[in-house]
């Protein structure tokens, strides 16, 4: 909750944000790097920016099955 809070609020900011769940695999490494004691471990990354519009990688829009090809909704409207 605390990170879709951040992230939401960023974006009422006019800031652009990326969660970056990778990192968890990495969490031994960037643990010792970054001195973080054995008792806590990294999960995720956030980065916060400026989006460049302009950039040509900004414009990639991957292709998504609707929801319905995937998932069902009970108790709920059928125009989802």
């Amino acid at each position: 909750m605390f990170l879709q809070t951040f992230c939401l609020l960023a974006v009422e900011a006019g800031m652009a944000t990326c969660l970056q769940e990778a990192w968890e695999n990495y969490h031994g490494l960037v643990g010792k790097k970054l001195n973080i004691p054995n008792s806590e471990m990294l999960v995720c990354g956030l980065s916060l920016g400026y989006e460049d519009t302009t950039a040509k990688v900004n414009g990639l829009r991957s292709e998504r099955v609707p929801v319905h090809e995937f998932a069902s909704f009970q108790g709920f409207s059928s125009n989802l």
